[in-house]
């Protein structure tokens, strides 16, 4: 087995961040509206990736490739519109169950990742560790499930 590289340690941070703010959202939702909470993640994200758009200078370059006609352009729409409807989701997931919850139920999104990475780019991205761990996620979705 090799070590994993920086990447595992940002996803493992990231999983971490996530636990943390479905904590925070589903106290924050008993009090403040969808709409609030979202337009707050918003707002926060637009402050970060202006920063890092005119400080990193990436900006300049996407706008001239977003314009250039190709895919880019509708992929970016999609993946906005899909990020969108999903953020929409989790949070009428958490505020209709609670947060470990709708977490637990939605860590199956790997299992849809490889179907879409096949489906959309034909990219092959399971192995049979990925096949083993989806068979485990499942398998721990319908153990909380049936344990609620």
């Amino acid at each position: 087995m090799t070590t994993p590289g920086p990447w595992f340690l940002y996803a493992v941070a990231a999983a971490v961040l996530w636990g943390l703010n479905y904590t925070l959202t589903e106290r924050l939702l008993k009090s403040l509206s969808t709409a609030t909470v979202l337009l707050a993640a918003a707002l926060g994200g637009l402050v970060v990736s202006v920063t890092m758009g005119l400080v990193g200078g990436g900006f300049r370059r996407d706008l001239a490739l977003l314009a250039s006609g190709g895919r880019e352009a509708w992929w970016l729409a999609a993946s906005v519109a899909v990020y969108l409807t999903a953020n929409l989701c989790i949070l009428a997931s958490v505020r209709g169950s609670n947060a470990t919850l709708a977490a637990v139920v939605e860590t199956t999104y790997p299992l849809f990742t490889v179907v879409f990475a096949w489906l959309l780019f034909r990219d092959m991205q399971a192995t049979p560790g990925t096949v083993v761990g989806a068979v485990l996620i499942i398998a721990g979705v319908a153990c909380v499930l049936r344990g609620h």
